[in-house]
C-alpha cells in the first residue's frame, strides 16, 4: 500500500473479540466514515455530523452554491447594506 502521506499510528493492531480496533488518543472525539477496498484496506476519513434540519442544504447543489458564493463575496468586502430586518423578526414561519 502506498502510504500517500500518511503516518503510521500503530504497528501492529488485532480487532478484539467484538471486531474493535483502539486508535488511542489520535481519533478521540472524532468522527469517521468508514471505507473499504477491494484489498481489504480500511480508510477512517474524519467526519462533521450535519444536525438533520441543515442536511437539506448540503443535498441541495444550487442552495449551497448560493451560500459558497454569498460568503466568497463577503469575504472580498462585497456586501450591501440593506438596513434592519427587525420589522420580520415576529413573522409566523411556514413550513
Amino acid at each position: 500500500m502506498d502510504n500517500q502521506e500518511f503516518q503510521v499510528v500503530k504497528d501492529l493492531v488485532q480487532p478484539d473479540n467484538r471486531g474493535r480496533i483502539s486508535l488511542g488518543m489520535t481519533a478521540s472525539g472524532k468522527n469517521y466514515r468508514v471505507l473499504m477496498n477491494e484489498a481489504g484496506q480500511i480508510l477512517l476519513d474524519p467526519v462533521v455530523p450535519v444536525p438533520e434540519q441543515e442536511l437539506w442544504l448540503w443535498n441541495n447543489p444550487d442552495a449551497i452554491a448560493t451560500v459558497r458564493q454569498g460568503m466568497q463575496d463577503v469575504a472580498q468586502g462585497e456586501i450591501h447594506k440593506l438596513g434592519s430586518f427587525a420589522q420580520y423578526a415576529d413573522l409566523e414561519v411556514e413550513d
